[in-house]
């Protein structure tokens, strides 16, 4: 279970380290509701916004920094967690989480139910009881994904070069690949690559990957004699009747009939 250190509603005014460069083995989502001044974390600042949230990591150094430094209108919603419980709640998030924390801050202006999340959190930890303590955690994780799937997260390579990269994968697979495929190859977010697939081709991925395969066993059935369900393997279903229904939704017949129209000459393979 995680352990929530600290869970604030609307806290106003100083923290015990606010204008302080510090680090501890914590984790921290703080949600700005008034303010301005700075914030420095992985050695970048921004700045301190109303209504956007911050992802931290405190095991590294950082600073908030509001101004005027007497914090009189200072005013946030704050959830810290014990590091070591966090990483091994989401132990299978470590990819999404590290993308997290170095992530643009989050505008919330759209969404009050992230205002309803601290307040939620908030009331249930104070109970402290376990069974309501169960019931934050799964409000803290709706909150980190709402966070992660809203990030503008900066990718460390060029647009046109990972695009590049990402056909040259899909084309020596004949798009018998995956978008997690992709990204665990690119070591790059997969919103990300979606998003850039879209800008450069018009099309999405998922589309574009689709097309790959129909082609790969359209001219299978045109130019060879394996069998339909032979076929089928090598494009990646797990059954003859997949293919089927998969090339039916594509162009209205089935691999057999296609076949049949088409009048292949077929190639001998070895």
């Amino acid at each position: 279970m995680l352990k929530i250190n600290e869970y604030f509603y609307r806290l106003k005014g100083k923290d015990l380290f606010v204008h302080k460069n510090h680090s501890h083995n914590e984790i921290e989502f703080i949600q700005i509701i008034n303010g301005n001044g700075l914030v420095i974390k992985n050695d970048k600042t921004y700045v301190l916004q109303s209504q956007h949230i911050y992802a931290i990591d405190a095991r590294n150094a950082h600073i908030v920094y509001p101004q005027p430094e007497d914090c009189s209108d200072y005013i946030r919603n704050k959830i810290v967690i014990d590091a070591d419980s966090f990483s091994e709640f989401y132990a299978d998030m470590g990819e999404i989480l590290h993308k997290l924390f170095d992530s643009e801050p989050v505008c919330t202006v759209a969404n009050p139910e992230i205002d309803k999340i601290y307040k939620t959190v908030s009331e249930l930890c104070s109970s402290q009881r376990k069974e309501n303590i169960a019931f934050a955690t799964g409000y803290i994780t709706e909150l980190i994904h709402w966070i992660y799937t809203n990030s503008e997260i900066k990718p460390p390579s060029d647009n046109k070069d990972t695009f590049q990269k990402m056909l040259g994968i899909i084309n020596e697979t004949d798009g018998l690949t995956s978008l997690g495929e992709i990204s665990r190859t690119l070591h790059l977010d997969k919103h990300y690559l979606c998003r850039l697939f879209k800008e450069k081709t018009g099309v999405t991925l998922s589309d574009y990957l689709s097309e790959k395969i129909f082609e790969k066993s359209r001219k299978l059935l045109e130019s060879t004699s394996y069998s339909i369900e032979e076929i089928a393997q090598k494009c990646g279903f797990s059954s003859q009747a997949s293919l089927t229904r998969f090339f039916k939704n594509k162009c209205g017949i089935s691999p057999s009939k296609y076949r049949r129209d088409k009048k292949p000459t077929y190639k001998l393979h070895i």
